[in-house]
């Protein structure tokens, strides 16, 4: 993947976080301190990188740290900060808010400490989705 160069959060993670074992997949992100409804969290960090040569470079991956900005730039997120690591759900207790390349996180509900944070994937760039693992009652089964 082509490098565009760094991008640093312009705020840090306002809330404390654990990246920790998770019952989901792999990994996650589990909040420390009791979080308000609809409050940013933080920023999700990492390198600009083009699409296209992104989507192709995760075609085969299981996990993916990458976030589209654009047609034509990505967020690559795998050096990024903690935030990179939250999880998918169908049910989410985040969601994200993209500003040119700036990706902030908010809460969209109240979320006690210990819970970890998920956010909704969206459709992923693999030619036959991936099997969602969420867990939760409602899945889509598929991203």
């Amino acid at each position: 993947m082509k490098r565009q160069g760094p991008v640093t959060a312009r705020a840090p993670e306002r809330y404390p976080f654990k990246v920790k074992k998770s019952e989901i997949q792999g990994i996650g992100v589990f909040t420390l301190a009791n979080l308000p409804r609809r409050r940013k969290i933080g920023e999700i960090t990492g390198e600009l990188v083009r699409l296209p040569q992104a989507r192709k470079a995760i075609e085969h991956t299981e996990r993916i740290y990458l976030v589209e900005l654009t047609n034509r730039l990505a967020l690559d997120c795998s050096r990024g900060n903690s935030l990179a690591c939250v999880n998918h759900s169908c049910a989410p207790n985040c969601y994200l808010r993209i500003i040119n390349t700036r990706v902030e996180m908010y809460t969209l509900r109240e979320i006690k400490a210990g819970t970890e944070l998920t956010i909704d994937y969206g459709v992923t760039p693999h030619a036959n989705g991936m099997r969602c693992v969420c867990g939760v009652k409602h899945c889509r089964g598929k991203l």
